[in-house]
């Protein structure tokens, strides 16, 4: 059995892509925003000095960013059947987050079989002028690109259709997907 809702929307890719800017522009409109699972754990773990950080324990760290992500789309699920929402990244992201740390990637793959998504997934590929470090993300552009990279690879074999976002200001790439997401659901 599988969980699927044609009204949650994944923005994906890159690792400071600008994923995180596009989706402040949804945070006025009827469109419901669930933030990055990694970022918030991050910061909660460093600021209790908790083990589930990459750097500790990528284990930990990686199963609690399952936990919290498919917690959201759960919670979207009950609150939310019938309006859009727009993930800062799905499940199946947490395979990409095992593989980058060398983990078993069955349980993170079993995850993203059954909590599915609008098939139409928006991606942010690399783009080293706007990446930054800070005290969350500590990869170097090089990694975060391929990181990126991996990603489109696995929603692609999952069997989603993969559209990518336009290297452009914040406000077109916003746009560009609110006429994209106008269109899926009307079609």
């Amino acid at each position: 059995m599988s969980l699927c809702n044609d009204n949650f929307f994944i923005l994906t890719g890159a690792m400071g892509a600008g994923k995180s800017t596009v989706i402040k522009f949804f945070e006025d409109s009827d469109i419901i925003c669930i933030p990055e699972p990694a970022r918030k754990i991050l910061y909660e773990q460093r600021l209790i000095v908790g083990k589930g950080v990459p750097e500790d324990s990528p284990d930990i760290f990686t199963q609690l960013v399952l936990s919290r992500a498919t917690n959201y789309y759960m919670l979207c699920s009950e609150e939310y059947r019938k309006r859009i929402c727009l993930f800062d990244r799905g499940i199946p992201d947490m395979i990409a987050y095992a593989e980058l740390f060398g983990l078993d990637t069955e349980v993170y793959y079993n995850a993203a079989k059954m909590y599915e998504y609008n098939l139409s997934v928006f991606l942010f590929e690399g783009w080293g002028e706007i990446y930054v470090t800070d005290d969350e993300r500590r990869m170097t552009y090089a990694q975060a690109e391929r990181f990126g990279e991996r990603i489109a690879e696995i929603y692609k074999e999952l069997g989603y259709d993969v559209i990518t976002v336009p290297k452009t200001v914040p406000e077109e790439r916003w746009l560009f997907i609110q006429n994209r997401i106008s269109r899926l659901i009307s079609d």
